[in-house]
Formats: structure tokens, sequence, C-alpha cells
């Protein structure tokens, strides 16, 4: 169990036994509320600060005091039998590098799935699911660092449908099919999309390969590599975009890829994440709207300072360079941003 699942267990069980000495039915019902309470799991996160950008365009804010995550997550136990569910609801306002700090006061369902497993080592996930693509979180108290990359901002983001995976002893398979996005206007895309991937472990590397087709618009074909060595973590994630045939002539080139380089150090309570990110856009325009835009550079370094398991404080400062990439409050047209934040965090 997590922290606040322990708090409220304890609490229904010390009303169990007061219920004891009172009706019969008041004792019995509050011990099934109490079993209920046992078979699910509390999870999520809590994360906010201070948001700071330079270059944000003309009616952009360069600055911001952001919540920057809210999720509650509700899912069952590790072994509940065969059909089982996850659930979160909440919020996401932390934007990427390339964005701007925006507070975002959409509280809605994030995700939310019954899972089947009909036999061994398969999994039938049905509902509004998150992808199984890229290595960063869009929750960034999941992240070592605090704003999204440039990498992972194009990345897909939940829709509904259903999945499956199975795990073939070390190698875990799985292919998703979905209709509707949560977010409707993300690629612009009321078509289907689908989704199928691979994962193994190779000489203490996790590997992950995955293609994710979002039909109409484009398609992309990815890879994660992870390994911890003694106290430190290392990853690295790259994407290659290519734009369906029935608009690729509307763009100078039809594909993009970018490349993320995570390294974080973690020295007793404190851990040195630094991200590096490239990318060759050429023109394709994936990640930033603009023909001059051929290469995307940035590097982001994150200092964060671990209370506990749950707790957390961290600060981050990133550049990015991109020719013609970015425009200050005056309209004029500029080659970098500075991106500096403050945050503080607490994991369910």
């Amino acid at each position: 169990m997590t922290v606040v699942s322990r708090v409220l267990y304890y609490a229904w069980s010390v009303m169990a036994e007061e219920s004891s000495v009172g009706e019969k039915g008041n004792g019995t019902s509050i011990q099934t509320v109490q079993s209920i309470l046992s078979s699910i799991k509390l999870g999520g996160g809590i994360s906010s600060g201070y948001f700071y950008t330079s270059n944000p365009g003309e009616d952009g804010d360069d600055d911001a005091f952001l919540l920057s995550n809210l999720l509650v997550e509700l899912s069952s136990v590790d072994n509940p039998g065969p059909v089982g569910f996850s659930t979160a609801f909440g919020e996401s306002s932390t934007p990427s590098i390339l964005g701007t700090p925006e507070n975002n006061t959409d509280f809605k369902i994030e995700y939310a799935s019954v899972n089947i497993a009909p036999i061994s080592g398969m999994a039938l996930e049905m509902g509004l699911l998150q992808p199984n693509a890229g290595y960063e979180s869009t929750y960034t108290y999941n992240n070592k660092n605090i704003t999204l990359g440039a990498v992972a901002s194009q990345q897909p983001y939940n829709a509904y449908g259903a999945r499956i995976s199975y795990d073939a002893g070390g190698i875990t398979m799985w292919g998703g099919y979905y209709k509707d996005r949560l977010d409707d206007e993300e690629y612009n895309s009321p078509d289907y999309a689908w989704e199928a991937g691979v994962k193994t472990s190779i000489a203490g590397n996790d590997i992950s390969l995955y293609d994710y087709h979002i039909h109409g618009q484009r398609n992309l074909l990815g890879m994660v590599v992870e390994r911890t060595i003694d106290n430190l973590d290392l990853a690295l994630n790259i994407d290659y975009w290519t734009w369906d045939d029935r608009i690729k002539s509307l763009y100078k080139d039809k594909s993009s890829m970018g490349g993320a380089l995570y390294i974080c150090p973690n020295i007793g309570r404190l851990s040195l994440p630094v991200r590096l990110e490239y990318i060759k856009q050429d023109g394709s325009r994936i990640y930033i709207d603009c023909g001059n835009t051929k290469k995307i550079y940035s590097a982001t370094f994150s200092p964060t300072w671990h209370f506990n398991e749950n707790a957390y404080v961290r600060a981050e400062s990133a550049y990015i360079s991109a020719d013609h990439g970015f425009v200050n409050s005056d309209g004029i047209v500029k080659d970098g941003r500075t991106n500096i934040a403050i945050e503080a965090g607490f994991i369910f």
C-alpha cells in the first residue's frame, strides 16, 4: 500500500473496532468498506512552482505560478484476479521547453481502464489509455526534469481505445487501436490511430521499440534505452516522425528525427538530472512550425533534493537554440530561449 492507502486503511480499522461495541449491522457495513479499501491502491501526485520563459511570443506570458500537476489515481491491487482497473483524475499544466507557462484549469479524467487478464502473461486494457511511447511522462512529477523536453513534446497523448499485451518470458509485446483523443486538437486528427511495440532487456539495458500511427496525419517510430550503473541513471530516447502521404506535399520535408539523452547522478538525497537534445526537423515543421528552423538543440539541468521517497523540491535551467524559432514580446524573431523553473512536489 502507499502512504495514503495505509492511513485510510488504519482509519477504517479503528472505526471497525469501535463499531464492534455498537450495532451488529453497522459493524458489518464498516467491515465491508474496509475490505473494499484494502483492495484499492491510491497513487498520483501534486506539484507546483514558478515558471519563466524568455521570448514567449507577442501574446504569450513570460512567467507564471503554476499548479503544474494534480493527479489522483485509484487502481486495483497488484493481483486482483482476472479483472482489475486503473483510473486517474486531475490536470497537468506543465509546458514543454518549446511552450510557455499557462495554467490549465480543465479538471477531468486523465486516464481510466478496465484491465482483463484472460490467460497468464496476457493483459487487455480498454478505456482511456496512456500511450506506450517515449521516456518522459505527461505527469512530470514522474520525470527527472520539471518541464517536458522538446522530443517528448510531440509524443502522443491519451486516447480512447483498447490495447493487448503479452509477456513471453522476458519479452513484452503490445498492440493498441484508438479512436478519439483526450485532447481532440492533438495533431488536428479526428481519425483512428494504432500503436505496436516490444520491450525487453539485453545485457542490462532495458530497450523499448514502438510504432504509433495517427491515420491521415503522421507516423512515429521510436526507441528508448535505459540503464542504471551504480548511482547513475542513463536513458536515450530517439524518435523518427514522418508525415502521412496525404499531407506530405504541404511541407518541404516529409520527416524529422530527434534524440534526447538523460544523465542523472544520484548522491544521497540529491539528484542532478541533465537532459541533452538534438532535433533535425529540416523543413518538416514537426517540432517548431517555422520553415527556417532546421535544427533544434537544448540542454536542461534540474538539481533535485528529495526529502524522502514522497517529497521533493527542485530547480531547473534550460536553454533552447532554434534558428528563427521564437518571438519576443515585441514581435522580433529570436534564435534562442531560456527557461527557469522552481517546483516542489509530493508523490502519493
